[in-house]
């Protein structure tokens, strides 16, 4: 089944990751043969296809053979006390001619198994989409702390020659100060920072269902389309595609069968019934010269009154179909939401993004310049660090621009039921198959 499913959404094996390194591929490959909601999904689905041909066999002809073979003692005044065996063997067809109900419940039914196929669908896609925000997570956690780490780096290089100049007393005692502040500081956070890295991890491993060690960085040059066509064709489309908006109209689908079926329960049903018997014994076992008999027959049954069943089991499925049709506008209106929503933020990334590269460019030089000046007592200490800090927060900011991009294309093609196997190799293009992985430290 999972084999199936592979080749349905169009993954093959990641060639990419190297050893012990994943990519979005490599995790996904994992992921779908571990993921306990798929399994869920997948045992849903055999679930209701079971229910379907349980409902269309009633609907075919019901056979049954049985034989019976006894031991009889007759006793009268008469004939006085009599042994012998006795044979009896029957063979039955019943074949319903008209049961509406049965009918429209068999297609209610496989209203139910192509919501299930639906469910399935968006389970998978689920998974992908759920896989690509935590694997952009884990490097936004990762990309922090490599960040702190370049600043925390830089600033005990500025200690150490502030420490040097302070004993030649050619450096204030405060700047002294507010170095070795600033770099206790930094170390703390890169504490923090390497914990949250390694939940980013733990966070992949619950999808895989083991260990994710290192994954692959993204490319920071990667280019950053914007959506094709309009807002309202890719709101449309979500509206014509989405699996989880199709599963529900199914569910509607089928909750408006099952009124039909259950109103069809006060109609009459003609069933078709075959049978014939051999036997070589009559009523009460009497023992007879052997005979057989063929029937045919049809058979009229008149519901007149149940308890008042009928009318409650009707009530019962248009209050489904109400509730379903109210999931259902729900689901509408949130799928538009989270459609504009993510095109929106794909459409201004690529602008996001060249602002970033803007940020860094300057905050680059706003460092160095604040370096200098301080080298030539124009600046303060204070100043330098303020700089360096402005610099961190920049190149976050250029790492999350990217991530963001990743997330909004991710959500909007999730949303429009496009977010399969193609579009998956395409992100995972995106990411750097020779640059050093980032690690789970440990």
């Amino acid at each position: 089944m999972r084999r199936t499913l592979f080749l349905l959404l169009g993954l093959t094996s990641s060639l990419s990751a190297q050893a012990g390194t994943d990519d979005l591929m490599s995790l996904y490959e994992r992921a779908v043969l571990a993921s306990p909601e798929l399994n869920g999904s997948e045992y849903a689905l055999e679930i209701a296809k079971a229910r379907e041909d349980q409902s269309f066999g009633k609907l075919l002809p019901q056979i049954s053979a049985m034989g019976n073979y006894s031991l009889n003692r007759f006793h009268s005044d008469r004939v006085g006390t009599v042994d012998y065996p006795g044979i009896r063997a029957s063979v039955n067809l019943q074949q319903p001619l008209f049961d509406l109900q049965a009918y429209l419940l068999m297609k209610s039914q496989q209203s139910l198994t192509s919501q299930g196929e639906e469910e399935l669908l968006a389970a998978h896609q689920k998974l992908i989409a759920d896989l690509i925000e935590r694997y952009m997570d884990a490097l936004e956690a990762a990309d922090k702390s490599q960040i702190i780490a370049a600043e925390l780096s830089s600033t005990e290089k500025q200690l150490e020659r502030v420490k040097a100049m302070q004993a030649r007393q050619l450096a204030m005692i405060t700047d002294l100060y507010e170095l070795q502040a600033r770099t206790e500081t930094l170390r703390t956070n890169l504490i923090d920072s390497d914990n949250d890295a390694r939940i980013a991890l733990e966070k992949l491993r619950e999808l895989t269902g083991d260990a994710v060690t290192s994954i692959q960085p993204a490319q920071l040059e990667a280019t950053q389309p914007a959506p094709e066509g309009s807002i309202d064709t890719w709101v449309q489309q979500a509206g014509q595609v989405n699996p989880e908006l199709q599963a529900l109209k199914h569910a509607v689908e089928a909750a408006r069968q099952s009124i039909s079926a259950y109103r069809a329960g006060h109609l009459p049903t003609l069933q078709l019934q075959l049978s014939g018997v051999y036997s070589d014994t009559s009523f009460n076992n009497q023992q007879s010269p052997p005979f057989d008999i063929g029937t045919a027959a049809l058979q009229a049954t008149v519901p007149i009154y149940e308890g008042g069943i009928t009318s409650a089991r009707v009530r019962e499925a248009q209050a489904r179909k109400k509730l379903s049709e109210s999931q259902l506008e729900q689901k509408r209106r949130e799928l538009e939401k989270f459609t504009r929503a993510a095109y929106l933020d794909m459409a201004t990334s690529p602008a996001r993004s060249l602002a970033t590269d803007r940020q860094l460019a300057a905050s680059e030089k706003s460092r160095d310049a604040m370096k200098k000046g301080y080298e030539l007592g124009v600046t303060t200490i204070v100043d330098v660090l303020n700089a360096e800090k402005q610099l961190s927060e920049a190149r976050k900011a250029q790492r999350l621009a990217r991530y963001r991009y990743f997330k909004a294309r991710s959500a909007l093609y999730h949303q429009t039921g496009r977010l399969i196997g193609v579009e998956l190799a395409q992100l995972n293009k995106w990411l750097v198959p020779i640059a050093p992985a980032i690690k789970n430290k440990r």
